[in-house]
């Protein structure tokens, strides 16, 4: 589905990802753990065409996304829910959801908005609310719904559990796990490295912008490199 080649990129001079190779298969849940720094962000701002790759490839299903313009990785089911949820706090609930439909007719985009209250019943209960009078939690359930109003075929995560707590934390992870179930794919940038390889089918370790272990989720949360450097045991 995705195929990452080979990929170096950064900001101006300084290059972050130093030649990556990562792959993403169709109905997947793949972890990307690491230290803060180590370029998962990145990673998943150059798919998105945020930062664009200096070296290498990125095709998804054979196509090089890494020639695309963020408004067409989108329009082709590639959908980023960015760090810190990024929400336009004066719009309501439903019109933030409307947002994440903007290329779609209102009638459609209003059936996908009963999929995600289904999904996230809290946010049928808040829809007439403001974006930024919600607790961090609903304020993630949102971020995430939006994104899945775009009818992504690839949902990419950005820290979905940051500075949320442990009862919103175990919450989010079980609605990543749902989505996957629905037969979205799903990448997934997490620092909770238990809870992601736990989750995942796959997963991969970044150390400063290199890829340096790569399994299954079972197998990386049994590497003793694992369990040390990310889950302190």
């Amino acid at each position: 589905m995705l195929q990452i080649e080979d990929v170096r990129a950064g900001y101006g001079d300084l290059e972050i990802l130093h030649g990556i190779n990562l792959e993403v298969k169709e109905s997947e849940v793949v972890a990307l753990i690491g230290a803060n720094g180590a370029g998962k962000t990145t990673t998943l701002k150059t798919i998105s065409g945020i930062v664009r790759a200096s070296t290498g490839s990125i095709t998804f299903e054979g196509r090089p996304v890494h020639t695309w313009q963020p408004r067409q990785v989108v329009a082709e089911g590639l959908v980023q829910v960015p760090e810190g949820r990024k929400l336009f706090p004066d719009l309501t609930v439903r019109e933030n959801l409307h947002l994440g439909a903007y290329r779609r007719g209102r009638t459609e985009a209003e059936g996908t908005i009963a999929e995600v209250f289904e999904l996230f019943p809290r946010l049928e209960e808040r829809s007439g609310q403001t974006a930024g009078t919600l607790s961090g939690g609903e304020q993630q359930m949102l971020a995430i719904g939006r994104a899945l109003m775009a009818r992504p075929r690839l949902l990419m995560l950005d820290e979905p559990s940051l500075g949320l707590a442990p009862l919103l934390v175990a919450d989010i992870f079980n609605v990543v796990q749902d989505i996957g179930r629905r037969g979205v794919t799903v990448m997934l940038v997490e620092q909770n490295a238990v809870h992601a390889l736990q989750l995942s089918d796959r997963g991969y370790v970044l150390e400063n912008g290199n890829v340096v272990l790569e399994g299954t989720g079972e197998e990386l949360l049994g590497d003793d490199r694992v369990r040390s450097a990310y889950l302190g045991l």
